[in-house]
C-alpha cells in the first residue's frame, strides 16, 4: 500500500481538529490515546502516536492498522476511504456528497437511493446509530431496523454494521454493494 507523507500530514490535521488541539506534547498524545479508547473502544499506544507525528525520530511507516484506527476516529470507515477523500480534495474537487455521522446531530434525517430502485429514509440517533424510517425495494431493510455507520458517500457502498432487524442482530449489510449510493440527501426540517 502506497502511503505518502502528504496523506499522513492530512490525517494528523484531521485528528487534531477532532481532538480540538495540536499534537505537540506528551499530554496531547495521552489525551488522544484516551479519547480513541473512549470513543472507539480500541487502543493506540502513546509511542505509536509520537512516531506518527514525528515527535521521536523513527524511519518506520505507520501500520495500516494504525491508519485504519485513526481514520475511524475522524469519521471514515478505514484508511482507504480517507485516501479516496484526500484524492478528491487534493485534485481540486471537494466531494460534497459525503456525510459523516460525526458531523450529524441526533434527529437529523437522510434519504439514500441505490440501484435498482432502492430508497431508504433514516434518522440519526447519535453514536453512529441510524434508525430506518421508510424503505422501498429492499428485502433486507425495513422500517424500525437500526444500523451503525461512520460515513456515507455518493458512489460508494454503505457498510451498515450492528444491523438490528426484528430485535435480532444480523451480519453486516452492505447498502448499494455493486454501484454504491446513487443519491444522498440531508432532509431539512422546517
Amino acid at each position: 500500500m502506497n502511503i505518502t507523507e502528504h496523506e499522513i500530514k492530512e490525517l494528523i490535521k484531521l485528528v487534531e481538529t477532532k481532538l480540538g488541539r495540536p499534537l505537540a506534547a506528551p499530554v496531547d498524545f495521552s489525551l488522544l490515546s484516551l479519547e480513541i479508547e473512549k470513543t472507539l473502544n480500541e487502543t493506540i499506544s502513546i509511542s505509536t502516536i509520537k512516531r506518527l507525528v514525528g515527535y521521536v525520530n523513527d524511519e518506520h511507516k505507520p501500520s495500516v492498522t494504525t491508519l485504519n484506527l485513526l481514520s475511524r476516529y475522524v469519521g471514515y470507515n478505514n484508511w482507504g476511504c480517507l485516501q479516496l477523500h484526500l484524492d478528491d480534495t487534493t485534485s481540486g474537487s471537494l466531494n460534497e456528497d459525503i456525510i459523516q455521522s460525526s458531523s450529524m446531530c441526533a434527529g437529523d434525517e437522510l434519504e439514500m437511493e441505490w440501484l435498482p430502485d432502492r430508497y431508504c429514509h433514516v434518522k440519526f440517533m447519535g453514536n453512529n446509530l441510524f434508525e430506518v424510517i421508510e424503505v422501498r425495494g429492499s428485502k433486507h431493510l425495513q422500517a424500525g431496523d437500526t444500523f451503525e455507520t461512520l460515513v456515507m458517500c455518493i458512489g460508494q457502498p454503505v457498510m451498515a454494521t450492528n444491523h438490528m432487524h426484528n430485535n435480532e442482530r444480523r451480519p453486516i449489510y452492505i447498502i448499494g454493494r455493486r454501484h454504491g449510493l446513487s443519491a444522498l440527501r440531508k432532509i431539512n426540517k422546517e
